[in-house]
């Protein structure tokens, strides 16, 4: 599928410029949800100083992929499950572009939905899959996970993660969170970032992708003191 292909070209240059940034942090856990494909796990492994990744990918086709591809890797742990504000069931819904899978309600008026289901054809034979759902606080409450980067993409459903972490987010030193410029989800972007804000960070960096459709923010929490050799 040409347009799978050409995503995934764009894809892997967005992610290799986050990379070349963050590698020059300091940081020693590595906490990424919504895991996909491994796209930052396999980049994330070649920077020798983590110790440890937590990595939650609630689509089980794609977890049993990256548990066949990881499992002698004993830095990193995977869960097959969602975080967001309660312990509870959910429906994820299984787009034919799997980037695009998510938990999020969608926006109906949205034209840019519109256009992306003509593209995608994801409102014929619509998927669904039952997920368990757990909080960030509840499932990191006795663990150490300070001086750690959380990276968050979950296709809308960044607030809801963020809203179950006020607890132990406290702990992280650095925040990448993707915002999204289209209105194809019922969520408001400005409420993450505020919540964000009020967890006591502050933006450093935007990473724009390509096609200029969404970019992923980078915040630091005010506890530490920020610093990349390369700027």
């Amino acid at each position: 599928m040409f347009l799978k292909k050409f995503f995934n070209y764009l894809s892997n240059f967005h992610y290799n410029s986050i990379f070349n940034y963050v590698k020059n942090l300091e940081f020693e856990v590595m906490i990424d949800v919504g895991s996909h494909q491994g796209e930052f796990i396999s980049r994330f492994l070649k920077i020798k100083k983590i110790k440890r990744f937590f990595c939650f990918e609630p689509n089980r086709i794609l977890f049993k992929r990256l548990s066949k591809k990881y499992k002698y890797n004993k830095k990193i742990l995977l869960f097959d499950y969602a975080l967001g504000k309660n312990n509870s069931k959910k429906k994820l819904f299984l787009s034919n572009l799997s980037y695009n899978s998510t938990i999020s309600s969608f926006n109906k008026n949205s034209k840019y939905l519109k256009f992306k289901n003509m593209i995608l054809k994801d409102e014929k034979n619509k998927k669904f899959l039952t997920i368990n759902q757990k909080t960030f606080d509840g499932f990191f409450k006795n663990k150490n996970i300070k001086n750690s980067f959380l990276k968050i993409d979950v296709e809308g459903y960044e607030y809801n993660v963020l809203k179950g972490a006020k607890n132990k987010i406290k702990d992280a030193k650095y925040i990448l969170v993707e915002h999204q410029f289209s209105n194809q989800y019922q969520n408001n972007f400005d409420k993450v970032k505020k919540l964000i804000i009020k967890y006591n960070f502050k933006l450093v960096k935007s990473f724009y992708f390509p096609t200029l459709h969404y970019k992923d923010m980078l915040f630091i929490n005010k506890r530490y003191k920020y610093f990349n050799k390369h700027e």
